[in-house]
């Protein structure tokens, strides 16, 4: 029995795709630009407002500390990001490749059955005759 073919992956409509991409614009790019230039603001205010002191110190310090984490965390973001945009990718032509693997894979389950009932028949017609051979020397079939 065969199998119909896959319906074909439709193409992303450019409305909701446009509409998505000006929500991350508002919902994810600016607030993240903004909450960074205020941070920078404060800090910029904070050196201007204070005099040097120990204190000053400890936080240039924790800055010191805190600015390398960031930076590996924009770097895991983009990579978290490059691997989602490519599985999305990937994702478009997945089906077509799954389908050609389903069917080398029924194709090798197919062969791999006749082989084995191929190999296993004489064994069984061999003791099928002997059941009847057996059944013919203790008197027959009643």
């Amino acid at each position: 029995m065969e199998r119909p073919s896959p319906r074909p992956i439709r193409s992303p409509n450019p409305i909701t795709t446009q509409n998505h991409r000006r929500e991350s614009l508002y919902q994810i790019i600016l607030p993240f630009l903004g909450a960074t230039l205020l941070l920078i603001g404060i800090g910029f205010l904070l050196g201007k407002a204070t005099s040097f002191n120990t204190a000053q110190g400890a936080e240039i310090a924790l800055i010191g500390l805190i600015l390398p984490t960031m930076v590996f965390g924009l770097i895991f973001l983009a990579l978290t990001i490059g691997l989602i945009v490519g599985l999305a990718k990937l994702l478009r032509n997945l089906p077509i490749y799954t389908r050609s693997a389903q069917d080398f894979v029924r194709l090798v389950s197919q062969k791999t059955k006749q082989v084995a009932d191929g190999s296993v028949e004489p064994i069984i017609r061999l003791q099928a005759w002997l059941a009847i051979w057996h059944r013919l020397r203790r008197g027959g079939f009643h």
